[in-house]
């Protein structure tokens, strides 16, 4: 009887254990096209039964043992049925939903997407920004991206640079909700203008290469496009406080209130930091703010945003040589102990890796104590849009957008720099006590003022503002469910001021700017504008039009693209011109000349500002490619282009504000190769690209038969090549690994022998000696400079719970050649490499967890940055005479560099609503 029984509870017991055996099927919803989390998505397994998905757009679903048939569905994209099998381990199954119109941001960003569009890219979410940024510049989250370097370089909060595949930011094109914003005089990226965007940021997408912009811009290496949120957003309210080493703080606040009631949403930001800097006086102070107001009005989307980041901040502005930071490892790098004890006489030696020069402090004769800055830049970039985009039917789409960029600040520096005191830094004292006694008493000279102090040395700053608007206009039209067509107009025109003004004359009362002691305009004070003022115009007008095919497993697109770039220069202190009846009379600013009988000066009326008229050069792309997909898990790709660019404003117009002689567009070739393989556990990618870079000019500087100055170009090649490899592995459910492999070949192909220079008109230039001038130099198979051309890395990250993670990050980079000017090679130099730096590797650590409080979802996050604490070199010039150093070997010992950062951490939390 006892036997039966117990055999009766062990039946039962079993017989409940397998009827209750279940499963988990759980993963992330995103939208295909921006790769937001999509909140609220329904996901259903039986009719009435499922969940929904949470802010971070998980799921997760427990079922009994069994075949389902899974539906997703938000409002706006077309619903999605995937179909699993529940046994005994859980399935993550994350799903991309598509929209059932085309996307704004289709239209005018050309986003890629996977298996689809035939370029390498690499999308950063949301998520990553928020547990990897840690109130970095945008560029250094990149450095996990196959042939990235991005690097802080003097360590000035917004100083970050970034290069792919070994061009420069010049040659990347970035833009924003599909607006460049390159400056279109030199092609730069200021990042201190955008620090607040991740607050606002949907997704960033990086395209290595070509790209598949319609427009014609700059994307020689790549194209990073930062989407923000909008009307189709979730609607999420985020307070986010931020901590880090030298008392950085950061307070933070945005609200997207996704669709409301009347078909209209608004999304707004505000962020305000404040920090030491890890680098000595490389403090930052600034505010970003943002706000976009979006009406849908029956079947136009109107759009008016607003968003600028005024700021201030310090700088660490030039390369020194090793030992200034640290004599032991200069000498484990083969300085010797001459060129170290030749430094430490000039510049000092040994002062560690943070130190900064560029400041001091100096005691008022009424005992102030006063901190000078020597460097810092402070800029106010606000950047208004107003967009329109036109569903005129299913199938024809029509966006407009309007945008006007207004940018004021500058930078600042010494006049009169009196050199560095005992402890290695600007030597403030003795600036100010000469600027009040000099050298032989008071500082008082009658002939400009009988009792004010005139400045022996100063603090001035170089202002560049500027006046920016466009017109970017794009027609889609989807002529069935396999051919789409585009085109449109991109129109652009930009002013750039120039000047340099008093800034701050420390203890004096003004300066004298020139010779001429009978001209009261040579008297300057706080605010006048001094040395130079000019203005650079450059008009941009572009046609475009792209068609992209798809049909079964097959898909391509063609694009081509002309623009004209027009240039000119206005100079303000040049010489002036006025018409004399026959006779054109050149006066300068400060000049009064007598010509018959008649006094004439700066002043007079009918005089012309100098300037150089328009010169105007043309550029186009074209622009292919194809993806096949093989199978249900990969796909291969292939793409080609050429470019033919205009060249930037310096190598059109000098810094004298004349037009450069052989002025021509840059050339670009590009073809590429790719292959990619997703399965449920396993992702990996391969990329080999090939980039020819043709008439990249060189410009240098030489003296006529008159004495004069004058700048040509001469052109050289680059060939730029590699390969990419990137995995991912889902090695449980929880735990995934990561790996990147980038190496590159990247080589200038040019050598010229007595290259001859000539005028715009095609004649010969010769010195004040009757002499030719001529140019050579040999680069040929020498490493392009200034990026590493080998990335390792790794990434392990481990979800220990469904909202807590804990991850880590390697990367290593290696066969870094010290920038340098390939013109310069040649003698005995030609062919010669540049000083490779050491390889280096860094780790990053994330971690961060998330719970519920009061129906709020709250998270904690912590980042430490280099956290081995790794000392390597970032950044390096080679030969680099301009630092005070005299060797010119190609080696350390005549390099200048910039130390990396130490070990750093951030620290934040975070509520939604």
């Amino acid at each position: 009887m006892l036997k039966r029984s117990l055999f009766l509870i062990l039946s039962l017991l079993t017989g409940i254990g397998f009827f209750a055996q279940t499963g988990v099927v759980k993963g992330t919803i995103s939208d295909e096209v921006t790769g937001e989390l999509l909140f609220g998505a329904s996901v259903v397994y039986e009719e009435g039964k499922g969940v929904t998905s949470d802010f971070d757009g998980k799921y997760e679903l427990t079922l009994p043992y069994g075949e389902y048939t899974i539906t997703y569905s938000f409002v706006g994209l077309k619903p999605i049925q995937r179909k699993v099998t529940v046994s005994g381990k859980s399935v993550v199954l994350d799903v991309k939903m598509k929209s059932k119109v085309m996307k704004e941001v289709e239209i005018v960003a050309d986003i890629a997407k996977e298996r689809e569009t035939p370029v390498a890219f690499t999308n950063v979410s949301a998520a990553k920004l928020e547990e990897e940024l840690a109130s970095q510049d945008l560029p250094m989250v990149l450095n996990s991206t196959p042939s990235v370097y991005a690097t802080q370089q003097g360590g000035g909060d917004g100083d970050a640079r970034i290069t792919i595949r070994g061009f420069s930011q010049r040659n990347l094109a970035v833009m924003i909700d599909g607006v460049p914003v390159n400056d279109m005089e030199n092609g730069w990226v200021y990042w201190s203008n955008w620090f607040g965007l991740d607050m606002v940021t949907s997704t960033i997408q990086v395209q290595r290469g070509l790209g598949i912009s319609k427009l014609a811009v700059p994307s020689v290496g790549g194209t990073m496009n930062i989407f923000t949120k909008g009307i189709d957003a979730k609607p999420e309210t985020k307070l986010k406080l931020e901590f880090g080493n030298n008392a950085f703080m950061r307070q933070s606040v945005s609200v997207n209130s996704g669709r409301l009631k009347g078909d209209w949403g608004f999304t707004g930001a505000f962020s305000r930091k404040t920090g030491n800097g890890w680098v000595d006086q490389n403090y930052t102070d600034g505010y970003f703010y943002y706000g976009k107001i979006d009406k849908k009005i029956k079947n136009h989307l109107l759009s008016f945003s607003v968003f600028g980041a005024p700021q201030r901040h310090g700088q660490r502005s030039f390369k020194r040589p090793i030992s200034f930071y640290d004599t032991t490892i200069a000498q484990n790098l083969g300085v010797s102990k001459e060129a170290i004890d030749a430094y430490d006489q000039s510049l000092g030696s040994q002062y560690g890796f943070q130190h900064n020069e560029f400041y001091g402090r100096y005691t008022t004769t009424d005992g102030r104590s006063v901190l000078l800055r020597e460097r810092e830049n402070y800029y106010h970039k606000p950047q208004i849009t107003l967009k329109d985009f036109w569903q005129v039917n299913d199938r024809f789409y029509i966006s407009n957008i309007a945008y006007l960029s207004i940018g004021n600040g500058g930078g600042t520096g010494i006049t009169g720099r009196p050199g560095n005191d005992s402890t290695g830094r600007l030597d403030a004292q003795y600036m100010y006590d000469n600027n009040l006694a000099g050298d032989f008493g008071p500082n008082i000279d009658p002939a400009y003022h009988p009792t004010d102090l005139k400045a022996n040395s100063y603090k001035r700053s170089s202002i560049n503002n500027h006046f920016w608007y466009g017109l970017l206009s794009t027609g889609t039209f989807v002529k069935d469910e396999n051919l789409t067509l585009s085109g449109g107009i991109d129109l652009r025109s930009y002013k750039g001021v120039h000047y340099r003004e008093v800034y701050d004359l420390v203890g004096a009362d003004y300066i004298v700017n020139g010779d001429n002691v009978n001209d009261p305009n040579l008297v300057k004070r706080v605010g006048d504008k001094i040395l130079y003022h000019d203005e650079g115009l450059v008009r941009w007008g572009g046609l475009f039009a792209q068609g992209e095919y798809k049909k079964d497993n097959w898909s391509a697109f063609v694009s081509i693209s002309g623009s004209a770039s027009a240039y000119k220069a206005v100079d303000y202190f040049r010489k002036k011109t006025l018409q004399v009846g026959d006779t054109t009379l050149e006066i300068g600013r400060d000049d009064t000349i007598v010509y018959q009988g008649n006094e004439y000066n700066a002043s007079s009326e009918g005089l012309e500002t100098y300037n150089t008229g328009w010169k105007t050069l043309p550029g186009y792309t074209i622009k292919t490619g194809a993806n096949y997909i093989l199978d249900e898990f990969s796909n291969v790709f292939v793409n080609l282009g050429y470019l033919n660019n205009a060249p930037k404003f310096a190598n059109v117009i000098d810094q004298q504000n004349n037009f450069v002689e052989n002025s021509v567009g840059e050339k670009v070739r590009a073809f590429e190769l790719g292959y990619a393989y997703k399965k449920k556990k396993l992702a990996i990618n391969v990329n080999g690209y090939y980039t020819s870079w043709l008439d990249r000019p060189y410009s240098i500087s030489r003296q006529n038969e008159d004495n004069e100055n004058f700048t040509a170009n001469i052109t050289m090649d680059a060939l730029h090549m590699g390969a990419e490899f990137e995995i991912a592995y889902n090695l449980l459910s929880n735990l995934t690994l990561e790996g990147v492999i980038a190496l590159g070949d990247w080589t200038w192909q040019s050598a010229k022998d007595s290259i001859v220079f000539l005028d715009n008109a095609g004649n010969t230039i010769r010195d004040g000696f009757g002499n030719v001038q001529t140019a050579s130099f040999d680069a040929k198979g020498v490493h392009v400079g200034d990026a590493a051309q080998t990335q390792l890395g790794a990434k392990i990250r481990w979800n220990f719970t469904r909202r807590s993670y804990i991850k880590a990050q390697y990367t290593w980079f290696d066969r870094y050649f010290a920038d340098f000017e390939p013109g310069n090679l040649n003698g005995v130099n030609a062919r010669r490499e540049s000083w490779q730096i050491p390889a280096y590797g860094l780790m990053d650590i994330h971690a961060g967890t998330s719970f519920m409080f009061s129906g709020a979802p709250i998270s904690i996050r912590m980042s430490i940055l280099n956290a081995l604490d790794a000392v390597y070199i970032t950044d390096a010039q080679n030969n680099d005479q301009f630092s005070g150093q005299p060797y010119n070997n190609f080696d350390a010992q005549s390099a200048t560099v910039f130390f990396g950062q130490g070990r750093r951490y951030n620290f934040s939390v975070q509520v939604k609503f």
